[in-house]
């Protein structure tokens, strides 16, 4: 457990590492190395990032439960078609994104708004997660069963844009590790803005994708988690991890 509570950190590390250098923006060849058949590539693998952090678990925090904690989701490298981060010759590139989510009472779903903003880049964002199957007492070894649905604003120098994602996920409620899986579907919208070349702004493209994810989920003190999860990310791999506290 503390040989993945510490890989799983790793993860977060490596992601504020990066995001620490000004220099290292991912982001920040996009101004002049942006083409009309290019946003669509940017699209796909900047929407794999931001839906990558939709779920960590099969269970929601249910009435009157509150979930707060960080997300963070690496990509191993740019698609091949990626022209704007390839050129830049960026290898590895994330996004965190600080979450908290609420339970609804009544209608039984959960309330989840999210965020960051970093430099030139900021995303804001929010959704419902709705439980389909959710173990008790006496049916413990069923899965926990959610849906979810979020939408995203996402506004830089040189770009703004949108992002929507749909997620079937699943997990074992088992005492301190907890396997969990889910399924993902990204629509993400990207529009040049101020950039030089006058013709481009203005020039939007949409691109969609599916995510898979294998994880594991550890609670090493009551009320904390801690997560680490492999992803395919529109057919790139992908890494995500975070923490949080659950009440």
């Amino acid at each position: 457990m503390k040989k993945f509570t510490k890989s799983a950190l790793t993860v977060l590390a490596a992601v504020f590492m990066f995001h620490g250098a000004a220099a290292a923006d991912p982001f920040s060849n996009f101004k002049t190395g942006v083409q009309d058949s290019f946003i669509k590539p940017f699209a796909r693998d900047l929407g794999g990032l931001i839906g990558g952090s939709d779920f960590s678990s099969g269970r929601t925090a249910g009435f009157p439960g509150f979930d707060v904690g960080l997300s963070a989701v690496v990509q191993a490298r740019p698609s091949d078609s990626n022209r704007i981060l390839r050129s830049a010759n960026v290898k590895a590139f994330g996004l965190p994104l600080l979450q908290a989510c609420a339970g609804l009472p009544v209608v039984g779903a959960d309330l989840a708004v999210r965020g960051m903003s970093y430099s030139s880049l900021s995303i804001i964002g929010g959704g419902l997660r709705y439980p389909l199957l959710k173990s008790g007492t006496l049916t413990k070894f069923i899965p926990d069963v959610a849906v979810s649905a979020f939408y995203d604003s996402i506004k830089y120098t040189y770009f703004k844009g949108s992002h929507m994602s749909f997620d079937l996920s699943a997990s074992f409620d088992i005492p301190v590790i907890k396997p969990y899986a889910g399924l993902g579907y990204d629509r993400t919208k990207i529009e040049v803005t101020g950039v030089p070349t006058a013709a481009l702004n203005g020039a939007s493209a949409v691109e969609t994708g599916t995510r898979y994810t294998l994880g594991l989920r550890v609670t090493p003190f009551p009320m904390t988690y801690v997560f680490g999860a492999y992803s395919v990310l529109h057919g790139a791999a992908g890494y995500q991890a975070g923490f949080g506290v659950k009440f």
